[in-house]
C-alpha cells in the first residue's frame, strides 16, 4: 500500500501540480493561516466559510486520488475503451498491410544484373495481381493474385481455348487457390474439386545464373526443379510470368546470342528492359521445332518476365505471353484468396493418395524404350503392337500398392518430317481387373453403344463407340487382367486391323 501511495504522490506531483509555483511568500501565507485557524473563532460566518473550503478541498482531493488510484489499478473506464481500442486498432492495422510501392527503375543494368532479378524474382515483389494471354500450341488466359510475403498464397482463374486442329476439344474454365498448406483446383465445367497438400520445398536463399547454365539443358527438366530453383507457387500457370525459371534457363544461355535491345520500355505503366536474341539448334524444342528467334521483356524493379514473344527463322509468332495488367504490391484480403466450394463435390478418391508413378517417359525414343523395357520385366501380363507404322511416343508405370498399370501411347504413321506425337494416336493401358485406376486422362471417355466384338491373341474384345466423338474405345480381358485402348484420329476399321498385331510379350 505505501507503494502505491509513494507512487501516486509521484504522479500528483509530476501530473497536477507540476505546473504550481509555490515560493517562500507562498508557504508564509499558508503557515499564518493555519496558525490563526487553530485559534477560536470569533465570526461564525468565517467558520462557516473555511468548513466549506475544506470540505471542497477534501472532496476534490478524494476525488483526484482515487481517480489515480483507479486509473493505477485498470479499473478506468476509459482507459479500459482506450486498450481495448488500441489492439482493436493493431488488429485492424495487421489486417489492412500495405506493401512498399514499387519505384521504377531506369537505371542501366547489366546481363549479370537482369539474370539475378529473373532467377530471383520472388525476392523482389511481396503481392502480384494481372491478367495475361500465353500461347503454347494453345490458347490460354490466366487471371491471378499471388502474395510472397506475410500470409502467404494466390489464386488464378484459367480459360483454356478450344484447339482448332482438335475438333472434339472444348473451352474449359478452372480456378487454383492455395496457401501454406493446401493447393485446390476448381474444375467449373464439370463442378469438381481436389485438395492436396504441399510439400515442403527447399530453402535456396539465392540462385546464381553461372550455376544453373553449368547443368546440361536437358537435365534441367529431368531434375526435381524445387532442389535448384527459387521456390513457386505450386501448379500455378501464373508462373510462366512471375517465376518462369526454366525458360530463362533454355532462351538465355550464353550459347544463345541474345543481347539487351532497350533498357527502358514502358509496357503497362512498368518501365521494362528489352531482350532480344537468338536460340541455339541443340536446344529447339521438338513439340516447337519452328522457334527460333525470341523477344523478353523483364520488369526492372522486380524481375518479374511482363512478356515474350517467340519467332520462327522467318519472322512468323510461334508462341507469347501479352499481358493485359499488371500490378505490384497491391494490397488484398486474405478472402480473396480462399474456394468458395459451395456446389463444387470433391473429384479427389483417398486411394488416389496411394497411387505412385514409378517410371515415365515421353518424347525421347530412347527414354520411352527403356520404361518399356522395365514394363516387360516387371508386368505379369504385357502386350504391345508390332506394326511398322505404330511406334511408341510416351510410356510410364504406376503402382496402386501392389498393383502395376501399365501405360503406352503410340504415334500412328506418323511422316518423317512431323514432330512431337502426331495427330494420330492410340492410347493403352494394362492392369489388374480389381484394382485402382486414377480418374484423369484419355480413358476418363463416356462410351456409347458396343459396336463390334471379336477374340484375337488370346484376349476377347469389345468396342464400343466414344460419345459426341468419332473414336473408339475397346476393352479386353485376359485372366485377372484389363487391357484398354483408346483411338485419337484412328479409324475402328483400321484399329481392328492393328489388334492382330499385339502380341503378349513373355
Amino acid at each position: 500500500m505505501s507503494d502505491m501511495l509513494d507512487q501516486l504522490k509521484q504522479e500528483l506531483d509530476e501530473r497536477v501540480l507540476k505546473d504550481i509555483d509555490f515560493r517562500e511568500r507562498n508557504k508564509a501565507v499558508v503557515r499564518n493561516h493555519f496558525k490563526s485557524n487553530r485559534e477560536p473563532s470569533r465570526d461564525k460566518k468565517h467558520f462557516g466559510i473555511g468548513l466549506v473550503l475544506s470540505f471542497c478541498f477534501s472532496v476534490l482531493f478524494l476525488g483526484v486520488a482515487g481517480y489515480f488510484i483507479m486509473d493505477h489499478l485498470g479499473l478506468s473506464k476509459d482507459r479500459g475503451l482506450s486498450q481495448k481500442n488500441e489492439k482493436s486498432n493493431e488488429i485492424q492495422e495487421y489486417k489492412e498491410h500495405t506493401h512498399p510501392q514499387p519505384k521504377e527503375n531506369d537505371e542501366v543494368m547489366t546481363k549479370e544484373e537482369v539474370l539475378h532479378k529473373l532467377f530471383n524474382s520472388v525476392d523482389y515483389f511481396e503481392t502480384a495481381a494481372g491478367e495475361f494471354e500465353s500461347y503454347y500450341l494453345s490458347k490460354s488466359t490466366v487471371k491471378y493474385k499471388v502474395r510472397n510475403k506475410g500470409v502467404v498464397g494466390g489464386y488464378e482463374k484459367v480459360i483454356d481455348y478450344p484447339d482448332p486442329k482438335n475438333p472434339i476439344s472444348k473451352e474449359r474454365v478452372s480456378k487454383t487457390y492455395y496457401n501454406k498448406n493446401h493447393v485446390w483446383h476448381l474444375d467449373l465445367d464439370s463442378m469438381e474439386y481436389v485438395k492436396f497438400g504441399i510439400m515442403p520445398e527447399k530453402n535456396i536463399s539465392v540462385v546464381k545464373a553461372d550455376d544453373i547454365f553449368k547443368m546440361d539443358p536437358d537435365d534441367i527438366l529431368e531434375y526435381d526443379t524445387m532442389n535448384i530453383f527459387r521456390e513457386t507457387p505450386p501448379n500455378m500457370l501464373a508462373g510462366i510470368s512471375l517465376y518462369n525459371y526454366t525458360f530463362i534457363a533454355k532462351y538465355l544461355r550464353p550459347e544463345n546470342d541474345w543481347s539487351i535491345e532497350k533498357q527502358n520500355e514502358k509496357l503497362l505503366g512498368h518501365n521494362t528492359l528489352v531482350i532480344a536474341g537468338t536460340l541455339d539448334d541443340s536446344l529447339v524444342d521438338t513439340m516447337q521445332p519452328d522457334e527460333k528467334k525470341f523477344r523478353i521483356w523483364v520488369d526492372k524493379d522486380t524481375g518479374i518476365m511482363v512478356k515474350h514473344e517467340i519467332y520462327s527463322d522467318t519472322g512468323e509468332l510461334v508462341s507469347y505471353l501479352h499481358p493485359k495488367s499488371l500490378e505490384i504490391n497491391k494490397t488484398f484480403h486474405e478472402n480473396e484468396l480462399e474456394p468458395d466450394l459451395d456446389g463444387f463435390h470433391s473429384f479427389r478418391d483417398e486411394r488416389d493418395r496411394e497411387l505412385q508413378v514409378i517410371e515415365h517417359a515421353d518424347t525421347k525414343r530412347t527414354e520411352v524404350e527403356e520404361v518399356m523395357a522395365i514394363q516387360r520385366e516387371t508386368m505379369p501380363l504385357f502386350y504391345e503392337f508390332k506394326d511398322p507404322k505404330l511406334s511408341p511416343f510416351s510410356a510410364s508405370i504406376e503402382k496402386y500398392r501392389k498393383d502395376l498399370h501399365a501405360y503406352v501411347v503410340y504415334s500412328y504413321d506418323k511422316p518423317v518430317n512431323e514432330v512431337g506425337s502426331g495427330s494420330r494416336l492410340l492410347y493403352t493401358r494394362i492392369h489388374p481387373k480389381d484394382t485402382y485406376l486414377r480418374k484423369t486422362g484419355d480413358f476418363v471417355r463416356t462410351l456409347g453403344e458396343e459396336i463390334d466384338s471379336m477374340q484375337m491373341n488370346g484376349i476377347q474384345w469389345h468396342m464400343f463407340k466414344v460419345e459426341d466423338t468419332d473414336e473408339v474405345f475397346v476393352k479386353g480381358e485376359s485372366g485377372d487382367y484389363m487391357i484398354e485402348i483408346v483411338t485419337q484420329k484412328v479409324s475402328g476399321s483400321e484399329l481392328k486391323r492393328l489388334l492382330g498385331t499385339y502380341k503378349k510379350i513373355e
